[in-house]
């Protein structure tokens, strides 16, 4: 479907009004383009946008959706978070009116470079990590997109010379027309949103459109060790590197125990994996993939290395935040997916009294069992923790909890000296918490009240 970019009068409507919404309809209204705005949801943040944006002169509803904000319109710009199912993406369908999301949009007008980053698991320390290199290079480098702060929102401060590496979920894939990136990297491909895309082949499919319209000279980048990734190579439109720790690609690799940029024209080490802050197998494919990605921007592997060298992580993401009486208390509650899970359990020193539980994204929690001679016991709450509690039965002690608070209670008590506590909740978190941020902090806080008592 041809779609012309929005401009002054053209009438939009925006569906949601979260982060990604709000930042696409003041993009709309700063390129003087008809504004309004659709949101089913009704809290506080929702009405001060919405109180925001109406005094802006855009026409907004909350609470509901009408189908007359949609009738009339050129384009749908629908949030992340909104289905393809949704009543005004039916209506707009049904009107011969082009759907897109707000990513989409904002790479219609971004005048930077494009570097797109996307992944089951991984995405935020690598683009985070990428960001770090680049500026240390002297590059001028915008971290943005599905890490929280979205593509619309800072288009103003984006010029020509501005390499612009977005997070990329699978839920802005699915409503890209035409988007492609310079770079785009899928780091793996596991089990994930299943309750959204129906079945793991289409939640791969829609990975594989950040390949779907690239340019020949653009490059893609795989993880050869992971086959829901290195499988997508057939779907490339570009030039192809790869990274592994396993075997010799053209890309980035793991040689000789070290850390390798293996590109025909840039190439050396980068360093080795006993010199990263936190030791384990994907904290290496990261390493690899922001190495890799900075090479094939033309940075040095030894600028990458001393990059990664002083990297500590982001916050929630296997993030230790005490040990007490021995027992160490780790913050993994980025963890959405059984196999960041497992990346958590395996990276974990000593046996593991596992807190999980959430809502449920239609995972296979009976990948937890093969591993229960590392994991000791697993405490679980929430609306699914039920399923996790039923995956497990037999294989570990399991203990259900009413909240989060006595999860932490209850692990502490059944955990011994020289174990992990670990959230990792392998859940979404939007059934108690507002975001897996807030669930953190809620496990931190119990975490020190624990230390302080003690």
């Amino acid at each position: 479907m041809r779609v012309s970019r929005p401009g002054p009068g053209t009438p939009v409507t925006v569906v949601g009004l979260a982060k990604s919404g709000a930042a696409a309809a003041r993009w709309l209204l700063q390129i003087e383009a008809s504004v309004r705005v659709t949101e089913v949801g009704v809290s506080p943040s929702l009405r001060e946008a919405a109180d925001a944006l109406t005094g802006a002169g855009v026409q907004v509803e909350i609470g509901k959706h009408s189908r007359e904000f949609v009738e009339g319109s050129r384009l749908l710009v629908v949030s992340p978070g909104v289905p393809m199912t949704a009543k005004p993406v039916q209506w707009a369908k049904e009107a011969g009116i082009p759907v897109v999301g707000e990513m989409e949009l904002g790479s219609w007008y971004c005048s930077g470079r494009l570097v797109a980053v996307t992944g089951s698991n991984g995405k935020s320390t690598v683009v985070t990590l990428l960001g770090e290199i680049l500026r240390a290079a002297g590059r001028d480098a915008l971290v943005c997109g599905n890490i929280g702060n979205p593509l619309c929102g800072e288009l103003g401060r984006i010029g020509r010379s501005t390499i612009v590496i977005l997070e990329v979920s699978s839920f802005q894939l699915e409503t890209s027309l035409a988007f492609h990136a310079e770079i785009g990297c899928v780091l793996n491909v596991t089990d994930n949103h299943l309750d959204r895309h129906g079945s793991f082949t289409d939640y791969q499919k829609a990975k594989a459109r950040l390949f779907a319209h690239q340019r020949l000279n653009s490059w893609a980048v795989l993880n050869a060790d992971d086959p829901g990734s290195i499988g997508l190579k057939t779907t490339v439109q570009g030039r192809l590197a790869a990274f592994s720790r396993t075997q010799r690609v053209e890309g980035g690799c793991l040689l000789n125990d070290q850390l390798q940029l293996t590109l025909p024209s840039l190439s050396g080490p980068i360093c080795r994996p006993a010199q990263l802050p936190k030791q384990g197998a994907h904290h290496e494919e990261n390493a690899l993939a922001a190495s890799l990605i900075a090479g094939l921007l033309g940075i040095a592997p030894e600028i990458s290395g001393s990059v990664l060298q002083s990297f500590e992580g982001l916050p929630h993401r296997q993030q230790v935040v005490a040990t007490v009486r021995g027992i160490t208390f780790v913050n993994d509650s980025k963890s959405t997916t059984v196999a960041s899970g497992l990346r958590a359990i395996q990276a974990a020193r000593g046996k593991v009294i596992l807190i999980a539980g959430g809502r449920d994204k239609g995972s296979d929690f009976r990948k937890l069992r093969p591993w229960t001679k590392k994991l000791r016991a697993a405490v679980l709450f929430g609306e699914d923790g039920h399923r996790i509690a039923t995956a497990l039965q037999g294989a570990v002690a399991v203990r259900e909890a009413r909240d989060l608070e006595e999860a932490v209670a209850i692990a502490y008590g059944m955990a011994r000296e020289q174990e992990c506590v670990l959230l990792s909740p392998m859940c979404t978190s939007f059934d108690m918490f507002r975001d897996f941020e807030e669930r953190g902090e809620k496990f931190s806080e119990a975490v020190r009240g624990i230390a302080c008592g003690v």
